[in-house]
């Protein structure tokens, strides 16, 4: 199982098969993590109606932002179906 892999492990194998040093592949990976932890706030933060809509687009895209829109329009219809039972 990949998830139990201890990160030396990964990590000497993308330096063996990438050539790049344990360094640049750290900051890579460092990039990376802070970027999804980036987006995935700013995904919250427009759920939870704290970031205008014009902010997340530009982060998340359009079509990100239409699928959450979808999302929160969906799911407030289903409360109310659900209240309404």
């Amino acid at each position: 199982m990949l998830d139990t892999m201890p990160i030396s492990h990964e990590l000497t194998f993308l330096t063996q098969h990438t050539g790049q040093d344990e360094l640049t592949l750290l900051s890579h990976a460092l990039h990376f993590g802070l970027n999804a932890l980036y987006r995935q706030a700013i995904e919250q933060a427009f759920i939870d109606d704290k970031l205008p809509r014009e902010e997340a687009m530009a982060v998340l895209g359009r079509a990100q932002v239409e699928q959450i829109e979808y999302a929160k329009q969906a799911l407030a219809q289903e409360i109310v179906r659900g209240l309404s039972l």
